[in-house]
């Protein structure tokens, strides 16, 4: 019987590559004989995704990287977190990793997703894409961050001290509570609360990527405050602040969360912000970020190389989603607020950018 006749080489690609980039392993000759070219390490826990963003990340919305119902490009210098949307990976924001293994990270994400999309990039993550090897991406300004330096005492507008007066004689407070020690009762009334306001809202459904998701329980470093009015001190909404990491430390938060009941108390967002601030400038810490904005003051030269066309249909698809998220009316209260701006950026490989911000859109559940 004539001995069989085996390939000289096989090469094998494991797991699939959501979880990460390919593992490659040789089989030679007839005898199986099976030795490794490339094996990367499993993929990474909960646990230490959290342990690797406390000492790499230096972005205020890099916790959002830890939602659940996201996807992991795992790789040894770190981590890329995104979600499938319209057929293609949309990534959030930078990637977790040491600035000095980052171009490392992207080139082997580019390569494995070479059409992905990024979403709410830092202009440092930015530049750092645009100098990665790949395909030629382009980039445009989506929006701002609005952040609030805390090492001094504020100087509030006229409108958030107006607000902060309607808050004393209404006797709103912002009271923080640990969700462990929630009563079943006082858990069903949040959840009411955040139920209402999903459903009043006009686009009737739960926003999450860029902001994540709600989650009503404790989580790592986040915290959890209920806004109460009235001489019975009645809930009318809450807010969560996300942990805000830099230099493997607790910089600040970032705030997550508003969710807020119809109520004739007038701004109470100006009110909530400026007393959250105060608190957290008393405990010491450094910053507080208010989260995304668009608008006017989002406008402006950028040091990335720029599209007329991107920039168009970007303002025209900001139009058209305003109609179902007041993107415009609170990204004006948040500029009520004195600070500076951390500029966010989209970049894709696309040369129109009809399909890109589609899929931003989309891996939001915006539409």
């Amino acid at each position: 019987m004539p001995r069989p006749r085996w390939p000289r080489y096989f090469r094998v690609l494991t797991p699939p590559l959501t979880t990460g980039p390919p593992r490659l392993a040789w089989w030679r000759g007839p005898e199986l004989t099976c030795t490794p070219f490339v094996l990367l390490p499993p993929p990474m826990t909960t646990e230490a995704r959290l342990e690797q963003l406390r000492r790499c990340a230096a972005d205020p919305n890099a916790y959002a990287t830890l939602q659940p119902g996201l996807q992991y490009f795992d790789h040894p210098a770190g981590f890329v977190a995104y979600r499938r949307a319209l057929a293609g990976p949309v990534v959030l924001g930078d990637p977790v990793a040491e600035p000095a293994r980052l171009p490392e990270l992207l080139a082997a994400f580019r390569r494995a997703h070479p059409r992905s999309v990024f979403g709410y990039l830092s202009e440092a993550g930015a530049a750092a894409l645009a100098r990665a090897e790949g395909r030629r991406l382009r980039f445009v300004r989506i929006g701002v961050e609005r952040c609030l330096e805390l090492q001094r005492e504020a100087a509030f507008s006229p409108a958030i001290l107006g607000a902060l007066k309607k808050a004393r004689k209404a006797r709103l407070e912002v009271v923080e509570r640990d969700l462990n020690a929630l009563t079943p009762a006082e858990y069903a009334q949040l959840q009411a609360i955040n139920a209402q306001f999903i459903r009043l809202s006009p686009a009737k459904k739960e926003i999450g990527f860029i902001s994540r998701a709600l989650q009503l329980a404790p989580e790592p470093d986040v915290r959890f405050f209920v806004i109460q009015a009235g001489a019975e001190a009645q809930p009318i909404g809450f807010c969560v602040l996300d942990p805000w990491y830099e230099g493997a430390r607790l910089k600040g938060y970032q705030l997550h969360q508003f969710r807020l009941l119809p109520t004739k108390i007038w701004g109470v967002f100006l009110s909530v912000v400026a007393t959250l601030a105060e608190q957290l400038r008393t405990e010491g810490h450094a910053a507080l970020s208010l989260g995304g904005c668009i608008g006017a003051a989002c406008q402006g030269a950028q040091p990335l190389p720029a599209s007329a066309v991107y920039d168009y249909c970007r303002d025209t698809t900001f139009r058209l989603i305003d109609r179902y998220h007041p993107l415009t009316n609170l990204s004006r209260n948040k500029f009520e607020f004195a600070g500076p701006d951390l500029p966010r950026y989209l970049a894709a490989p696309h040369r129109l950018p009809l399909l890109p911000l589609l899929r931003l859109a989309r891996a939001n559940h915006i539409l």
